[in-house]
């Protein structure tokens, strides 16, 4: 009994569409700003890698979606009036199709207990594709505000 050459040739995976990954990592990115918007803090947490990292600016970095609900949930309720934005800047994309990572820039208003402050700066995300679908692995989100200097009291 003979086989046939299509039986024996190996399998190739379909090419990877790069503009449509590219595509769907921005749409988590919007989807995350929507949740945000929202103060949905489990949907945001739902968008992470089972292990994934919020890095913020002088905290230790936050591991996992429960861990990460419950720090955007204090981050929120020590700062009622907060409204963030962002902007995505560019999004590369693996070859392979399965990471991707992500640049832009954020604003933030209505900071601190009176909602006055405002603060801006630069992130990097890194999104890994879990059973097909974009997560977040890590998130690093750094001021690019500068310091105000430090007032010394008048001798």
């Amino acid at each position: 009994m003979a086989l046939s050459a299509v039986a024996c040739a190996p399998q190739t995976a379909p090419p990877i569409d790069l503009a449509a990954e590219d595509q769907a990592v921005r749409a988590v990115s919007m989807q995350w700003l929507e949740l945000d918007k929202a103060q949905d803090f489990a949907g945001i947490a739902a968008l992470f890698t089972d292990d994934g990292i919020l890095y913020r600016e002088n905290e230790n970095p936050v591991v996992g979606p429960a861990a990460i609900e419950a720090f955007m949930r204090s981050t929120q309720a020590e700062n009622p009036s907060r409204v963030a934005s962002w902007t995505t800047d560019r999004v590369e994309v693996a070859a392979t199709g399965d990471l991707a990572v992500e640049y832009g820039s954020w604003a933030e208003t209505g900071q601190g207990p009176a909602g006055t402050e405002q603060d801006e700066g630069r992130y990097v995300t890194v999104y890994r594709k879990v059973s097909g679908a974009w997560k977040v692995a890590a998130d690093v989100s750094l001021s690019t505000k500068p310091e105000q200097a430090a007032t010394s009291p008048s001798t």
